[in-house]
């Protein structure tokens, strides 16, 4: 008896050493599994399949990376979870439009995350306004895997030449004011130069950056829409009058680059995975370029906004959620890897303990040597924190499909915002 109770103990000290060495300090032991995760994205794919050796000896797995149509990915998980059947161990899903989350669990195709993150010493140091894109009624669903810090580019040469020096500009109203001397300059009835890019539909592109700057929440705290209130409607007007000052130019995805290069943009907000396409401009040496943080909407606003990102999370139908997640925490954060994302990519992590880095500290010769990095962490830690839920993404559209009629001239703005309330109100259960 007395062997058996000594045995016992020493089962229970052992065991209780097993499971601090799977905490936050530690590299969690996979005991030679197979991981199968989902990714939708290839520039997230590569930079896995780049890691995967290291991955699997460090966490003793077999790292299953699998890339998924992003227009087959949710039904193919919705299939998967359905017929119980090759349901992947993780998936790294898109922040924006997403068709998995919901504030209330039993809706969600993944696990709240709840129960692991409050105890985790590593996810505590993930930036809140990073956090806020994956919480749903109070819950976390998933890991991010960037911040998307949004930053000003803009052509110092053409902006001085006009008699504007952008670094000294503090609200946007100054920046629209100081946009007319730089649209002056015509042919065929048309500026030669633009100070910025946005194609008039609503909470897209520019006017989605700089909306998160206003603190104007297009959703309430429980999920219900709030295109009426006051303050999202001083912004809609602001924006009206922005627009008219005819800064704008079209967003051309794919003639971007080259409209920085022939000066027919002379700037853009741009998060983190946008950056580069100022590379040849810059490389070629006709314009200087200079980054700065965002002018504020109002006085005491804030000078950061988010676009896009990614996020890892766990299936609901998978058996084992905790071991996935010690897994899963440590591909995300591990710091040798993440500062190699920044060095590869130019995509900043969210995990402020690794920002002190020397990486991010590196003049930029894109820039005349302004240091990018340190502006994209200070752009990190002051990002606002949006309110998401179940209907923020088809709100979103519903705001651009009546914005887009008020641009038209078809209803006034408090029209569009009604009628938007009104769509947006019909989508909550």
């Amino acid at each position: 008896m007395k062997n058996r109770i000594l045995l016992l103990v020493f089962a229970v000290v052992s065991f209780s050493m097993l499971l601090g060495a799977c905490g936050d300090s530690a590299t969690p032991d996979g005991g030679g599994k197979t991981i199968t995760m989902w990714t939708f994205a290839q520039n997230n794919a590569d930079e896995w399949t780049a890691r995967k050796a290291d991955i699997e000896k460090k966490l003793n797995i077999t790292l299953n990376i699998q890339l998924v149509a992003q227009d087959a990915f949710v039904e193919k998980l919705q299939g998967a979870m359905m017929t119980g059947k090759d349901v992947p161990d993780m998936i790294e899903w898109m922040i924006e439009n997403n068709r998995i989350l919901a504030s209330n669990p039993k809706d969600c195709f993944v696990y709240p995350l709840d129960e692991f993150v409050k105890d985790s010493a590593t996810f505590k140091k993930v930036v809140p306004g990073r956090v806020a894109w994956v919480t749903y009624g109070g819950h976390v669903y998933g890991l991010p895997h960037d911040v998307h810090p949004v930053v000003l580019i803009y052509n110092d040469t053409l902006w001085k030449e006009v008699g504007v020096d952008v670094a000294t500009i503090k609200t946007w109203d100054e920046f629209f004011e100081a946009s007319k001397k730089l649209t002056a300059k015509k042919e065929n009835g048309k500026p030669v130069h633009y100070a910025l890019p946005y194609s008039n539909n609503g909470l897209q592109t520019t006017m989605f950056m700089i909306w998160q700057q206003s603190g104007a929440q297009i959703l309430d705290a429980s999920g219900k829409p709030t295109f009426t209130d006051p303050q999202f409607k001083a912004f809609a007007k602001k924006w009206a009058e922005w627009v008219n000052t005819g800064a704008f130019t079209e967003w051309d995805w794919g003639k971007f680059g080259a409209m920085l290069k022939n000066g027919a943009l002379a700037s853009y907000t741009s998060p983190d995975w946008w950056v580069s396409q100022v590379t040849e401009a810059a490389n070629e040496g006709t314009y200087k370029f200079k980054v700065r943080d965002l002018p504020v909407v109002s006085a005491g606003g804030s000078t950061s906004a988010s676009w896009g990102g990614s996020f890892l999370a766990i299936p609901k139908a998978h058996k084992d959620p905790a071991s996935i997640y010690k897994i899963m925490e440590y591909m995300q954060y591990d710091k040798s890897a993440i500062t190699a994302r920044y060095e590869t990519s130019g995509m900043l992590a969210p995990m402020s303990e690794i920002w002190d880095n020397d990486v991010f500290k590196q003049p930029d010769a894109r820039f005349g040597g302004q240091k990018l990095g340190e502006l994209q962490v200070s752009q990190a830690r002051a990002m606002p924190e949006v309110v998401s839920g179940d209907i923020f993404w088809d709100a979103i559209n519903d705001f651009t499909e009546f914005y887009q009629t008020y641009y038209a001239g078809e209803i006034t703005l408090d029209e569009a915002l009604q009628k938007t309330q009104a769509a947006a109100t019909k989508r909550l259960k």
